[in-house]
């Protein structure tokens, strides 16, 4: 990870107020606009966008109303924050990107891509919102989660819960995550909303999500979004924790099937906060999967035939295929690696459907190549699970 990157806060006056972002990367490379959601803000991706610097340009706005982003007097509606984010795309010139979304910030990348299919070059997304016809899509079991979020939509209790007990930033947010967030990272997710006037968006989202058909134009918004999405063919990442939060690895899984050019990134434990848990795969993952997609345009012999963005992305995908399909794991027999490099291959077959290569080893090896190329391997105190070995396969794309 670069430490000397400069990921201080940008802001630019658009719409009567300012949006916030964080921004890093050539100006030159392909664009990586990243979305996040309820309560957090470009922060969230701190420690994942240096990963991801050294191929694209990195853009992370704060949404209006979160982070340093202005508070202007507005309802934080799903569609206040489309009219605000479209804005600042086109302040800052951006005119096609890699969406990596989290939570709301998925709504936003499905309503974006269904409108402006040519802008996206690919979609990396997790713990995305959905249509959810009953409050048992939004939580299987009727347990806390949907208590909780009943009385944020409640009139008169959500503003006491949220608005005076800050309860996204002091419940919600760390319930989330499985690790304890640091003292300074608390302070920082708190500094947007120290007063209740301040922490009117966190409360307008929750009564935003689609449960029941309701709110009828979220919810109408939403599901031509998630029709949009099923008919695309650009590239597709899907990371899940497990549980998870809004998405289970089984939901996942069901979900990418319905998807052209789908892979899923199993991150190992987590909950809905995943890029606090998982910084480093998230980061390495997106980044590798971007480089795979733009290997397509590097060379100026396969220039001209991609000459044009749907073009691009066909040339790309052929590419990964062929590479993907040479995936080989080396391992060494007399020490039991060969049940974990089995593990590891039908974890490949079952998330990315690579059928890899196992090869007997000696030495205490265990290696994963794709191509000549080593992604993974056993070190001295590490040795990669079948979860992690998916990770570093899907990023070399």
């Amino acid at each position: 990870m670069n430490e000397h990157l400069d990921l201080s806060v940008r802001h630019r006056s658009l719409l009567g107020t300012t949006m916030a972002y964080r921004e890093a990367g050539d100006e030159a490379a392909p664009v990586a606009l990243f979305l996040h959601g309820n309560p957090t803000s470009s922060y969230i991706w701190r420690n994942i966008i240096p990963l991801v610097a050294p191929v694209a340009r990195c853009v992370a706005p704060d949404l209006i109303g979160f982070g340093a982003s202005g508070k202007p007097d507005i309802a934080y509606r799903f569609a206040d924050h489309v009219r605000y984010l479209d804005a600042l795309i086109a302040e800052l010139g951006i005119t096609s990107a890699y969406l990596v979304a989290q939570d709301w910030g998925t709504a936003l990348a499905f309503h974006l891509a269904a409108r402006r299919p040519d802008f996206v070059r690919g979609l990396a997304f997790m713990e995305f919102i959905h249509p959810m016809p009953d409050w048992a899509d939004f939580d299987p079991n009727h347990g806390a989660r949907e208590q909780t979020f009943r009385k944020f939509r409640t009139p008169g209790e959500g503003e006491s819960l949220i608005l005076d007990a800050n309860a996204f930033i002091e419940r919600v947010l760390p319930g989330g995550i499985l690790r304890q967030l640091e003292d300074e990272e608390m302070t920082a997710y708190r500094a947007p909303f120290l007063t209740p006037e301040t922490r009117r968006p966190t409360l307008a989202l929750p009564r935003e999500l689609p449960i029941s058909g309701e709110p009828a134009d979220v919810w109408d918004l939403v599901e031509k979004a998630h029709a949009a999405l099923a008919a695309s063919t650009y590239p597709k990442l899907l990371f899940v924790g497990a549980p998870g939060a809004l998405v289970s690895p089984a939901f996942a899984r069901e979900f990418a099937g319905t998807l052209h050019h789908c892979a899923v990134v199993p991150l190992g434990g987590g909950l809905h906060f995943l890029q606090e848990d998982h910084p480093e795969a998230i980061g390495r993952s997106v980044a590798g999967w971007i480089a795979g997609i733009e290997a397509c345009a590097t060379p100026s012999t396969r220039r001209a035939a991609c000459s044009d963005a749907s073009a691009a992305r066909r040339c790309s995908l052929r590419e990964q295929e062929s590479m993907m399909s040479d995936v080989s794991i080396t391992y060494c027999r007399p020490y039991g690696y060969e049940k974990r490099a089995k593990e590891a291959a039908a974890a490949l077959r079952a998330r990315l459907a690579i059928d890899a290569k196992l090869v007997p080893g000696r030495g205490g090896i265990f290696e994963v190549k794709v191509g000549d190329k080593t992604v993974s391997k056993r070190a001295k105190g590490h040795f990669p699970g079948a979860a992690e070995v998916v990770a570093t396969v899907a990023a070399a794309r």
